[in-house]
């Protein structure tokens, strides 16, 4: 794994930075020094910085370094292996082998209904935001042990590789939920929306999770108490009195809202009428954060 080395071959490699606000992604860049050494072959006189054995030893360790870049690259990219990559609706979709053998109707059903929301999310938001969510690979898992199914937004590949998942989930949305698929969507109509709200939050806005605006309103939300007591509505129809899920940080605060601005929540507010009314300074966010001209 290259992911992160600890050696840095002065002037002849370097180490770039890609801020996502609160994960910074770090990544080996070979510099063009290094491509000239390795792969032009060509020679250098480099004084103060080592002498001939040492420039000799620190040519060899570019040349592994951007060897062994390109057989991760290789790696981290083929899912032939384990997975069925399909396009739908504009998104990437990599279905675990493993699932489709195990619970083949289960998968297909699954598809299906993920298709009808993904096809909602085309309608309803606007376009400029859905070519960023397109952006995000959707991925079907089988269940975990000992882990409720669901569907979740990755933000981080440690997290991923801690819990003894695959890594290159990371910044993505892993459904593992087949099984009760059909229920989920009868008690949120669009939790693939959720999901993508919370990709949207992290790699799209201003300082990913960290956004100000967000924050602020969550805060607000939160102090005035009015998500206190709300109802929630189950897979049957059925509803109950509880705390609002929107509570529990600002990312689910955005998440759970953008459910009722463009489809139907089951949280009250359940659709964007019922926010109007309950939370318009969160519609108002929304729409800004969203693009959206009301």
């Amino acid at each position: 794994m290259l992911e992160r080395l600890p050696i840095v071959i002065i002037g002849l490699s370097s180490i770039g930075v890609i801020d996502r606000g609160h994960v910074p992604c770090f990544f080996p860049v070979p510099s063009p020094l290094a491509f000239q050494c390795f792969v032009l072959r060509k020679v250098f006189k480099m004084h103060n910085l080592c002498d001939r054995r040492e420039y000799s030893r620190s040519v060899v360790m570019a040349a592994v370094l951007v060897v062994g870049m390109s057989a991760h690259s290789l790696s981290a990219n083929d899912l032939s292996s384990t997975h069925q990559t399909r396009v739908i609706a504009g998104w990437t979709v990599h279905i675990s082998q493993k699932l489709e053998s195990q619970n083949k109707q289960a998968t297909a059903t699954a598809l299906k209904l993920l298709e009808k929301q993904l096809d909602e999310i085309i309608r309803v938001v606007p376009k400029p935001a859905v070519k960023e969510l397109q952006n995000v690979p959707l991925w079907f898992s089988p269940e975990y042990p000992d882990t409720q199914p669901r569907a979740e937004y990755h933000p981080s590949k440690n997290w991923l590789v801690k819990n003894g998942r695959d890594g290159r989930m990371a910044k993505g949305v892993e459904f593992t939920n087949v099984r009760i698929f059909e229920a989920e969507t009868r008690r949120m109509p669009n939790f693939a929306l959720h999901e993508l709200a919370h990709a949207y939050h992290d790699r799209v806005l201003e300082r990913g999770f960290g956004n100000r605006p967000l924050k602020m309103a969550y805060e607000k939300a939160k102090a005035s108490g009015k998500y206190d007591d709300v109802e929630r509505q189950d897979a049957n129809g059925n509803k109950r009195r509880e705390r609002a899920y929107a509570m529990t940080t600002p990312q689910e605060y955005f998440a759970e809202t953008s459910e009722a601005y463009f489809s139907r929540n089951d949280f009250f507010p359940f659709d964007r009428e019922e926010l109007k009314n309950h939370d318009p300074e969160m519609l108002a966010l929304l729409a800004e954060l969203w693009g959206d001209a009301e």
